[in-house]
Formats: C-alpha cells, structure tokens, sequence
C-alpha cells in the first residue's frame, strides 16, 4: 500500500536530516476560489524541492503517486491524460537544482609540528659524525676521501636504499588493515637491511679498520632502527633517542677519550634499536595501527590541560608514549610478532614489485646528497629541510583536491595546480634560503653563503622534492628513472675527479628539476591523479 511521504516524519520514519529519509513535502494551502491560477504551475511549486532533485520523470510520478492523485483529478484539474504525462510536464517546467554533497573529509591535512619533529630526526643523526670524526682515518680511498669515509657512505646508501623500500612495503600493511605483519616486516626488514649495510661497509673498508667498520655498523643499526620507529609512527621516541649525542657535541664531547665518545654512540644505537623493538612488540601485542601522521591538530594549550587534569590525549594529538609496555605478556607479543598465522588475512599477497621503485629513488637521492656532502655543498640545510618538504608536499596534495571540488572544469583544475604547485615550490625554496644562511654562520669552516653554493642546493632540493610529489600521485618509476640517470652522472663525474664537481652536480640535478617538474605540471592538472 502506499501513502503520502509526508506522514513519514510523523510515523515513525525518521527527519529530515537522518541518512536515508524521504523528503517531506508541505501539504497544499487552502486559497480563495477567486486566486486560483494555473494548477500545474501551484503543483509544480508545491513540489518545487522533489521535482528539481529528480533525475527522470518517474521519480516525479512516483511522488504524485504517493500524494493520493486519482486518475480523475489529473484529467480534470490538470488536464492531462495519465499520470505520467503530468509527471514530464513538471519535469521539463522545473529546472534541476541537486543538492550539492556533504563535503569529504581531507586525507592529506597533517599537523606541521609534526613535520617539524620528523625534520629533526633527519637531522640529529649528523652530530654522530662531529663525533665519530675522529676515526675517519687519513689515508686515500675512493672517490677522493678516506676509505673509512667511503664504508661510511656506501652503508649510508644501502641503509636508504633498501629502508625506503622496506617503509613503503611496511605502510602497505598497515593500509590493508594488517599492523601486526607490517611490524613483522618492519623488523625482520631492518635487521636485514643493518647486515647488508655492514657488510657493504666491510667491503670498501677493507681489513685492519675495525674502529671505522664499527662506526659503520652502529650507524646501520640506527639508520634500520629509525626506520621501524618512523614508520610506526614514534617520532618522539626517536627524539628522545637522539639527545644524548646532540647535548653532547655543543658541550664539547669532540675532546673526550676515545673510550667514551664510543660509549655515547652505542647507547645511541641500542637505545633505537631497543626502542624500535619496543614499539614493534607493542603494535604485534595490541594488534591496532599506530597513530597516523595525518588527522586533525589539537592544540597544544589543550593538550597540556588534559594532561594536567589526569585525562587520556585527545585522538591526533600525538601526546604521550603510551601506557607502559605489559613485560608479563612479553612471550604473547613475540610469539604476535613472529608468527605468520596471526588473524589477519589479505585478498592479495603483496608484491615486493611494488616497493621497489621507492627503493631506488632512496638509492639514488642518497647518492646525490653524499656526492654533495663530498662536493663541499649545504647538507644540514637540506637535510633539515626535510621536515618542510613534507609538510609541503601534503599541503599541495590538499589545496589541490579543495581546487577539485570546487571546479568541474579541467582547464580550470589544471591552472589552480599550476598556481598551488608554483606556491609550493616557492616556499621550499625560501626555507632552502634561510636554513642554508643559518648553516654557514653555525657551522664553521662550511659552505660559503654565495650564489654557486646556493643554485647547487636549489637545484638537488627541488629535484628530491618533485621526486617525492610523484611517488605519491602514483608515477614512482618516473621519479627513479630520473633520480637514477642524475645519480650516475654525477658519481662517474665525481670519479673522473671532474675540475668544478659542484658546479657539474648543480647541472646535473637542475636538468633533473626540469624533467621531474614538466611531468609533475602535467600530472597534476589530471583530475583522476587527486581522487
């Protein structure tokens, strides 16, 4: 049986604004004999909100339908000859008004203190060198250094090679719902990876450097550990991590005996790898993913007066370590940890295919940055700009799906990107500006502050930040493709012992830049690359 929607409200079937609910429509009005004008025109305002919300007439008939319309009333008042004909004449009358969305929520808004964070745990790790200088050795390696320097970079390139492999392979886990195998694999992949880093170390460093082979082996184990930590999602543990050397270097550890300047280091990368090992343990026991990176930002002031009043952080504050880790169910968390039949199940096992683009952009990005650590270039300013380029990145990602939803327009899209990509860009290149003045007046004996030095660590800086932009619209390849060539060219440049190797990797990267930002012009003026 059917009867009028308009009673639904007042049976029992729900409002206006619940999901689902049928639109009330208002109830003719009694008007003098005298003013009656058009019928169709009054019913065709009457059922002005249904008849432009519809999509085909027969949504219209179904309407006059409920309403009680006899076959007698159409004919007579209306004059037409069946119901649906009325039902087409009120839909070609009325234009269509649809209701406009509710608007999405943002995946990409991220709190900037918390890129902030992450910048300076890409950063700290560099005091460990101010202390560990010291075993760097004197005598000629490759590539125009010592060959302890040499270890020292080749397990640095591995540990970033296969860690951003194993980052993006762990995220994948997490993405499908399955925390406790991206723990497995964060762990069993860094452990990994630290050997592999080792070992490469060993073989450029050759016999009788164990000092400079252990150096290397703790800078593996830390660079693993970080790894696990990050992608967990315990920036600040990895912080807190980092202190010990970071007070250390400004109050003069550099003069202290040998014995004491290695104690500093491996508490370093113990404590990382006990804390990686800590919060994997942690994420296997509980089975819930870590917090992630992006969400809505509380306030500092808030969170500080919920902490004072005993209460739990808010969600996305990021505040606190959590509740101590329950050493009684230890067993239980490793057997969570290990074990393979742990509950969780994929439609699809993941291929390593799929991390392997990331792992050779790592590789390569890290070659440009030692060739310009070798060259004399800004390396502290680049690296602490990491945290800013990852704030920009989801900053682009965001403005541009706003420029989405408020356009239908492709030429229209495609010039707001234009404008957002070219205001990104912009910005990253003032904090380059700035970060690199204050590394020449804090660090002694650096990079001048001149234009040569400068255009080199524009260039580098802009060709990892459009490399980062398309990873995450989808084109990893075109990014390593190009990071891949431009590190090449630059290491057989530097081997030749090229006269003017900054200045040629300057060349090199804003050749790169120019490449990465003519495909990243055209992929983001795509509507499909921001849904």
């Amino acid at each position: 049986m059917s009867g009028p929607m308009s009673l639904l409200g007042r049976l029992g079937g729900g409002g206006a604004g619940e999901a689902g609910a049928l639109p009330e429509l208002p109830r003719p009005r009694r008007v003098p004999s005298w003013a009656v004008g058009d019928p169709v025109t009054e019913l065709a305002e009457r059922l002005s909100a249904a008849c432009s919300a519809a999509v085909h007439p027969d949504e219209i008939a179904a309407v006059l339908e409920s309403e009680g319309l006899t076959d007698e009333q159409i004919t007579g008042r209306y004059g037409h000859p069946d119901l649906f004909s009325l039902a087409r004449e009120l839909f070609e009358t009325v234009p269509r008004r649809f209701p406009e969305p509710e608007p999405g929520a943002d995946p990409w808004q991220v709190d900037v203190w918390r890129c902030v964070l992450r910048g300076l745990t890409f950063t700290l790790p560099g005091v460990a060198y101010v202390l560990g200088g010291r075993w760097a050795g004197d005598d000629d390696g490759p590539f125009g250094v010592s060959r302890a320097v040499a270890a020292w970079g080749a397990a640095a390139l591995c540990g970033w090679g296969w860690n951003q492999a194993l980052a993006h392979r762990a995220h994948l886990y997490l993405m499908t719902g399955r925390p406790r195998a991206a723990a497995r694999c964060a762990v069993i992949g860094a452990a990994a990876g630290a050997t592999l880093a080792t070992l490469a170390a060993a073989a450029v460093a050759g016999p009788g450097r164990l000092p400079a082979l252990a150096f290397a082996a703790g800078q593996s184990v830390y660079v693993a550990a970080a790894t696990v930590l990050l992608v967990l999602g315990r920036e600040r543990s990895l912080l807190y991590v980092l202190t010990p050397p970071a007070v250390a270097v400004p109050c003069g550890a550099s003069g202290l005996p040998s014995a004491a300047v290695a104690a500093v280091l491996i508490a370093t990368a113990a404590g990382a790898a006990a804390a990686a090992l800590g919060t994997a343990l942690r994420t296997a026991l509980t089975g819930r993913a870590p917090q992630p990176a992006t969400g809505p930002r509380v306030p500092l002031r808030a969170r500080l007066r919920a902490r004072a009043a005993g209460g739990k952080a808010a969600p996305g504050s990021g505040a606190g370590a959590g509740p101590a880790f329950p050493w009684r169910q230890l067993p239980q968390a490793a057997r969570h940890l290990w074990r393979a039949d742990d509950g969780e199940t994929e439609a699809k096992p993941l291929s390593p295919y799929l991390s392997l683009p990331h792992g050779v952009a790592g590789l390569a990005g890290g070659t440009l940055v030692v060739t310009a650590a070798l060259t004399g270039e800004f390396v502290a300013a680049l690296t602490v700009s990491m945290g800013v380029a990852e704030w920009l990145l989801f900053r682009f990602r965001s403005r541009c799906l706003a420029a989405l939803r408020a356009t239908t327009v492709h030429q229209r899209l495609l010039a707001k990107s234009w404008r957002v990509l070219a205001g990104c860009l912009a910005l990253y290149v003032v904090a380059l500006v700035a970060l690199a003045a204050a590394e020449a007046a804090a660090v002694p004996g650096g990079a001048a502050w001149n234009p040569a030095r400068l255009s080199v660590l524009l260039a580098l800086g802009g060709t990892l930040w459009l490399s980062l932009l398309l990873q995450s619209c989808g084109r990893e390849w075109t990014g390593s493709y190009v990071l891949a060539g431009a590190a090449l060219t630059a290491l057989v440049l530097l081997a030749a012992r090229a006269a003017g190797s900054g200045a040629v990797l300057g060349l090199v990267c804003a050749g790169a830049a120019a490449v990465l930002l003519a495909v990243a012009v055209t992929m983001t003026g795509r509507v499909t690359t921001h849904r």
